[in-house]
């Protein structure tokens, strides 16, 4: 479902509309979340009939979110320790990490010293 998510924002940005709007899953709105905290999406609202509409992020006509991507997929999982995440965590923009504290970035899983899933990267 993170791929589908994933692939409507992307798709939003590249027509430049104003929002995409998905069916609500557990954890879209902590990925959502974590894309909000970064200032790669203006907002999120969460409908009463199950869905929810991104409110994508522009500057002077142009996204914010260049690039999205998936990286680990369900044949091809990508764990990194908290060490290997601090190494490449200056070369991306955000990686968001599955660890057994919940979705975070690449920061903030180094500073709780978790390693874990690298599931999109954002950029």
């Amino acid at each position: 479902m993170l791929a589908k998510i994933i692939n409507k924002l992307r798709n939003g940005y590249m027509v430049y509309h104003l929002g995409v709007s998905f069916r609500d899953v557990r954890f879209g709105t902590k990925v959502l979340d974590i894309l909000w905290e970064e200032n790669l999406i203006r907002g999120y609202i969460k409908a009463t009939d199950g869905t929810v509409k991104v409110l994508l992020r522009y500057y002077e006509g142009s996204p914010i979110c260049t690039r999205l991507v998936v990286l680990s997929r369900p044949r091809d999982r990508l764990y990194l320790s908290s060490v290997d995440l601090f190494r490449v965590s200056h070369d991306f923009g955000v990686l968001i990490v599955s660890t057994p504290q919940g979705l975070l970035t690449a920061k903030q899983a180094v500073r709780k010293g978790k390693g874990g899933e690298i599931l999109a990267y954002a950029a």
